[in-house]
């Protein structure tokens, strides 16, 4: 019997242990925590880490510390991979989240004192030398070929350690510690869609040309728009909320203030990416995308978010990518990200553009 376990936004536990079952049904959760499961399992989870929408990190487990001293745990640490004879590149030593994202303003984020429990347990064999493992390379990305150590905090004194291995195709997130990209919002962003856009794009790879319109569905107040035009895109933010002058002034944005479905379809003739943020049912957001599509041929590709209003919603999932798979020729890909709250991202992208 072997282990492996898995990080998640805090609410999320059933959703992940529910696609787990649905991709490999011989696989039995074991331990878990609020953001935390573990799993029992014969087999590798095959690409589990491209394929899971709610696992936002994802190792092969290899036991577990219970001590509150950091020169201890840098021992064991080494122990456990010594006894399973394992050869690591890099460390990365993250936690669980202590609540959900948005919960009392919480924003998933490496604390200050992982940093330098990272630099202990670097620091306290030879092998990280020989190894190549620096102190000071937290937020370097892991490489393709790299085996990562994971040192998972699960509560002050319990913390698991596991491993994983970048390839080729693993997704940007599992090259850094807790899955979270080395991202600071700026000070003059007018809401954290920035944020969450950001992300998106990085996760996705989607690259916008300066000659590519693009629609945002849902601006206000402008955070989403704000990232867009720094890309030098031009921007079409449909809201009937208000923009925050910072975007509204900017010569690239113009603000079409009314619903979406209230807007003449002929403002999205050039229209090449679309970009949609709105705090309605997911079915209600896929109306009104599926009825852009089908009057324009122009767009290239899609970044938008599915709202969870109850977490039961995360079962319809499945089915809400299957309906998105039908317009046409499309590569699908959805992840509840980093900066996501109860939502998920999906990137759509035209095999024909």
């Amino acid at each position: 019997m072997r282990f492996a376990f898995s990080t998640c936004q805090v609410g999320a536990e059933s959703a992940l242990k529910k696609e787990v079952a649905r991709m490999f049904p011989d696989v039995r959760p074991a331990f878990a925590r609020p953001g935390f499961v573990t799993f029992k399992t014969e087999t590798p989870l095959e690409d589990f880490e491209n394929r899971s929408v709610f696992a936002r990190t994802f190792a092969d487990s290899h036991g577990k510390i219970e001590t509150d001293c950091r020169e201890q745990l840098a021992a064991e640490v080494w122990k456990i991979v010594s006894e399973s004879h394992l050869f690591v590149n890099r460390v990365h030593v993250f936690c669980r989240d202590p609540l959900p994202v948005g919960e009392q303003d919480f924003e998933p984020h490496l604390p200050p004192e992982l940093v330098d429990t990272h630099r202990q347990i670097v620091e306290r064999t030879l092998a990280a030398k020989f190894l190549g493992i620096g102190a000071d390379d937290v937020f370097h990305p892991a490489q393709p070929g790299e085996t990562v150590l994971d040192v998972v905090r699960i509560d002050p004194h319990l913390f698991f350690v596991g491993t994983h291995t970048i390839a080729e195709t693993s997704p940007i997130h599992a090259r850094y510690p807790g899955g979270l990209l080395p991202m600071v919002l700026p000070a003059d962003a007018v809401s954290r869609a920035y944020h969450k856009f950001h992300e998106g794009f990085l996760w996705s790879g989607i690259v916008l040309g300066n000659d590519a319109p693009c629609l945002d569905i849902g601006a206000s107040p402008g955070g989403c728009s704000q990232f867009l035009l720094e890309k030098g895109v031009r921007v079409l933010g449909v809201d009937p909320g208000a923009i925050h002058p910072t975007v509204l002034d900017h010569p690239r944005f113009t603000h079409v203030r009314c619903r979406i479905k209230d807007v003449k379809r002929s403002l999205f003739r050039d229209v090449r990416w679309i970009t949609a943020d709105m705090n309605v049912a997911p079915n209600y957001t896929l109306d009104v995308l599926e009825e852009i599509l089908a009057k324009t041929s122009t767009v290239r590709g899609l970044l938008f978010t599915l709202k969870l209003i109850r977490w039961e919603l995360a079962d319809t999932l499945p089915m809400l990518l299957d309906r998105i798979r039908t317009w046409g020729h499309f590569d699908v890909r959805t992840k509840q990200l980093g900066f996501n709250r109860q939502e998920v991202m999906v990137a759509v992208r035209s095999a024909l553009k």
